[in-house]
């Protein structure tokens, strides 16, 4: 890093040849005490009310008597400056970053320091209501793209001195503010170290997404299941965090990653907390009954119409038979061919206007719903059960990458194999279920190994006067090592 010079006028050649057809950087050259200094800042990340009145005004205009430099910069900073947020910067690298970020950053003729002053004022999203986390009862609220404004909806969840928020820089070509956010009194220090040293080992140009740390932190990328956790909700989030997690929130992104992330929190929402336990515990269960069916359901029918048809009842049999007697292709076909069309559909629903995904949804469901039945493309049968899967797949939404290649992978094992194959299958899911441990946690905890204790928030919920004592840390669970963690 090369750091800042004494002499002034190096200082301003420097800044203005790096900066040379920047029509948004704007050097103000001045005097004060007697001696040359400039003014450097971003037009359209700073307040010019704030710059005028706070920084400007005040320096300009203030009657320091100073033999050196030295003192006349220390001076300012302690008697003219009114900016709460005031630091130093020694290097054009860090004098850069800060005028990136929104800072204004004062330079000295004979001091090789710079002063840099927060006066934010970029145009920014207001706080709105979450979109992929919706809920019924629940606060309306969700996080926006300035990691500041993250900081400051967090903090006023959780009014305690033990919330830390520890700020990084990643990217070598543009730094990108990340910060970890995590309770000293709740986290362990060895899984907050942890994930730091990962996020510093995370060698990027840039950071322009969430999406860019997760292969950093996620523990096992071999896995059809995540062990990073994203939420856009700041109650969520807070929750997770007395729970003993580390989240990490990036600049740039509504969406703030958290780990360890368990099987169990796929099954989890706000608003299983807001229902009476009864309601809450029939909702988790369906959750996990609506994982069962989104995965396994095409396979087993694939398997059953294949191979097993001793097994089916002898109406549904003949009802499958003459759907599927005018269909070209066999039933393991016809279901991946469906399914490709369906996600073929969601994709292009996704990905285009809102008014035009409409039409597509539309015409999706014309063309694969009546025009291929009736030219007998696909029978009745397998487009139903395609159907009952699709929507079992959305209650479950943080599950829906791992299901979406997992049904096809148990169509296969059912076509080829029947239900054999199915069952050799499940038995892999399961043991690579079990076998996960992001960081020193099992990630089938509390469910394997078996802990009955933490049992009444995975199937069921229990009663708000029974949770209220409940003070459970991933690192307590049956199994935890967080002493291990790498």
């Amino acid at each position: 890093m090369e750091n800042l010079r004494r002499q002034y006028n190096d200082n301003v050649q420097k800044f203005k040849a790096d900066f040379a057809d920047c029509s948004d950087f704007l050097l103000k050259e001045a005097e004060t005490g007697g001696r040359k200094c400039f003014f450097a800042v971003m037009d359209g990340l700073v307040d010019s009310l704030q710059l005028g009145q706070m920084i400007m005004g005040p320096v300009l205009g203030a009657q320091v008597k100073a033999r050196t430099p030295g003192e006349q910069f220390r001076q300012l900073m302690r008697t003219c400056v009114q900016s709460v947020e005031l630091k130093e910067a020694e290097t054009f690298e860090d004098a850069y970053y800060y005028l990136m970020s929104g800072f204004c950053v004062f330079v000295l003729d004979g001091c090789p320091r710079a002063m840099v002053m927060g006066i934010q004022g970029w145009t920014k999203r207001s706080t709105d209501e979450p979109e992929s986390e919706s809920n019924v009862r629940g606060a309306k609220e969700c996080f926006v793209e300035s990691v500041n404004d993250n900081k400051a909806l967090l903090r006023k969840r959780m009014k305690t001195h033990h919330l830390k928020l520890r700020q990084i820089q990643l990217g070598t070509a543009a730094p990108t503010p990340v910060v970890l956010a995590f309770l000293d009194d709740r986290a362990a220090a060895e899984l907050v170290n942890a994930v730091e040293q990962r996020l510093k080992d995370a060698h990027l140009n840039t950071v322009a997404d969430y999406g860019e740390l997760v292969p950093f932190l996620d523990t096992n990328m071999r896995s059809f299941f995540s062990a990073v956790g994203t939420t856009e909700r700041p109650d969520v989030l807070a929750s997770k965090l007395y729970e003993g997690r580390v989240a990490v929130l990036v600049e740039g992104t509504p969406f703030v990653l958290y780990v360890p992330y368990l099987f169990s929190d796929n099954f989890q929402s706000l608003d299983d907390y807001d229902y009476p336990p009864f309601f809450g515990g029939f909702v988790r269960l369906l959750k996990y009954f609506s994982f069962g069916i989104s995965v396994f359901l095409p396979g087993v029918y694939v398997a059953l119409g294949t191979f097993h048809q001793e097994l089916i009842p002898t109406n549904l049999l003949f009802t499958i038979a003459s759907a599927e007697f005018r269909t070209p292709l066999s039933l393991m076909n016809e279901a991946i061919m469906t399914l490709i069309f369906y996600e073929i559909m969601r994709e292009a629903g996704l990905r285009l206007p809102k008014v035009v995904g409409h039409a597509v949804s539309i015409i999706g469901a014309i063309v694969i719903g009546e025009a291929t039945v009736s030219a007998g493309l696909i029978g009745a049968p397998m487009l139903v059960i395609i159907a009952i899967t699709a929507i079992a797949s959305y209650v479950a939404f943080p599950l829906y990458d791992s299901v979406s290649v997992l049904r096809l992978l148990f169509i296969l094992a059912g076509g080829l194999t029947g239900l054999y194959g199915l069952m050799l299958g499940m038995a892999a899911l399961f043991v690579n279920i079990c076998s996960l441990s992001p960081y020193g946690v099992p990630y089938a905890a509390p469910i394997a190994p078996l802990n009955v204790r933490s049992l009444g928030d995975v199937f069921y919920r229990e009663s708000w006067t029974k949770l209220a004592r409940r003070r459970v840390r991933v690192q307590d669970l049956r199994g935890a090592h967080i002493d291990q963690c790498e």
